[in-house]
């Protein structure tokens, strides 16, 4: 959902931190809480610092990450993208928001790398071996490809976590904006990315390299396929909210890279 109406969404009396909501260590980009219609929803902006304001377009990244998601079948927060007028630091800004529905329900949360820390049979215990010990490999596989896909660099320690409640799982994969083309603000830059390069990230699993963790993938992972005419679904709404030249560039990364990774389906 997308609601890029000409007034935008006035939230100018909410308060924006680096860790609002989150268990997770201080992070990059502005984040606050609000209720909708009853239910609690996680809000981000893109980028932000006092000289350039608001910029970039990681809030535009989460919706499409939220839309992969939901056509490969992938666990990730189901969200919403608003046009709106927020407040910081004493000044009114006009920018994208992302709004993401909290999967939390009657679970307590914690970062997966405190839950490692505490519970890791001895200091030689990868993660990736911890999470085999789990049986969360294959939910491992699948954040693997997910991220692999949309070139996600921030997969730290925080950005999974451990929902627990008579039952102990990995929460759905959140924090998906600093992906794509997310660094590149001018349009005559994007001719230059490499959509294939395999470039180092911040992984807390596995390896610092997206292509070589799908490399460690030791079993068949089951998702769905993905189509060319999911082009539509993945940009519907959006066409004026960045240039075209960036959905074209978004899309190459995620079909070529789709066409990579697809090895991996059960069939």
């Amino acid at each position: 959902m997308i609601m890029a109406e000409e007034k935008p969404w006035d939230i100018r009396e909410l308060a924006w931190s680096k860790t609002a909501g989150s268990v997770a260590t201080d992070g990059v980009y502005l984040k606050t809480e609000l209720l909708i219609d009853g239910v609690k929803h996680y809000l981000k902006l893109s980028n932000y610092d006092s000289y350039r304001g608001i910029f970039g377009h990681e809030a535009v990244n989460e919706l499409i990450a939220a839309r992969l998601g939901g056509l490969l079948g992938f666990n990730v927060p189901d969200g919403m993208l608003r046009k709106s007028l927020v407040r910081i630091d004493g000044k009114d800004h006009e920018a994208y928001v992302f709004a993401a529905r909290s999967f939390k329900m009657t679970e307590s949360r914690v970062a997966f790398e405190d839950y490692y820390s505490d519970f890791r049979l001895s200091d030689k215990e990868s993660p990736l071996d911890f999470c085999k010990r789990k049986k969360w490999d294959s939910d491992i596989y699948k954040m693997f490809i997910f991220d692999f896909l949309i070139i996600n660099r921030d997969r730290h320690g925080a950005n999974l976590e451990v929902l627990k409640n008579d039952y102990i799982k990995l929460s759905p994969f959140f924090d998906n904006g600093l992906s794509l083309v997310c660094s590149y603000t001018e349009e005559a830059d994007l001719d230059a990315f490499d959509t294939m390069e395999d470039r180092p990230v911040n992984n807390f699993i596995g390896e610092r390299r997206l292509g070589q963790n799908l490399d460690i993938i030791d079993k068949k992972v089951e998702f769905a396929q993905l189509r060319e005419s999911d082009r539509e679904i993945l940009f519907a709404g959006m066409h004026g909210v960045l240039a075209e030249s960036y959905f074209e560039k978004i899309w190459e990364i995620i079909w070529k890279r789709w066409q990579h990774a697809k090895m991996f389906r059960t069939s």
